[in-house]
């Protein structure tokens, strides 16, 4: 494995905390990010492997490896019409982080009525950033929300899709590249 240059942590523990795993079962404060990572990966804990990574990540890179996933995945099979205006406000979101598409994304998250990886990924730009109060307002958004809202997304887009294993392991092997070289291992070809 490369180095995973975006990642900034350096223990499990550190994660762990993100994820809001109990103290008592934090690994070893010796038990490197990408170690932990790799065993998680080896064990087959795929959906524990993608909230490590998804909570590693910093926000953006964690929201843009989200919506990169739930934007292929969204070309095989067909989206509701709010799912896909959900998709859609997120995706311009990711390529132009701005405040008025943060808060487009949320509109159209909330518009959704039940549990939908494009909903969560309209929270996750929410919550990447900037006041979650009324325009203006100072109230800042929980620094674990992000990337709860990410992680979500992925794990509802595979469990929707035809096989969940499979789509585990392609977002693992992209968040991977995310880890390793940012926003730019997401651009097409």
């Amino acid at each position: 494995m490369n180095d995973w240059t975006m990642v900034k942590l350096t223990e499990a523990r550190q994660v762990a905390a993100l994820i809001g795993i109990d103290e008592d079962d934090w690994p070893m404060a010796s038990v490197g990010v990408r170690d932990r990572y790799a065993a998680l990966r080896r064990q087959g804990t795929l959906g524990a492997a993608v909230e490590y990574l998804g909570h590693a990540l910093p926000r953006r890179e964690a929201v843009s490896w989200a919506g990169r996933l739930l934007d292929d995945e969204s070309r095989r099979i067909e989206l509701t019409r709010r799912s896909r205006l959900a998709l859609d406000s997120a995706m311009r979101w990711i390529g132009e982080p701005t405040d008025a598409h943060r808060r487009a994304a949320h509109d159209a998250a909330r518009a959704i009525s039940k549990a939908a990886p494009e909903r969560f990924l309209g929270l996750a730009v929410f919550y990447s950033g900037g006041s979650v109060g009324g325009t203006g307002a100072p109230l800042a958004p929980p620094l674990h929300a992000c990337s709860r809202f990410a992680v979500s997304a992925i794990e509802q887009a595979a469990y929707r899709s035809a096989d969940s294993a499979a789509f585990f392991n392609r977002a693992l092997d992209l968040g991977e590249q995310v880890a390793e070289r940012g926003i730019a291992a997401l651009a097409r070809p």
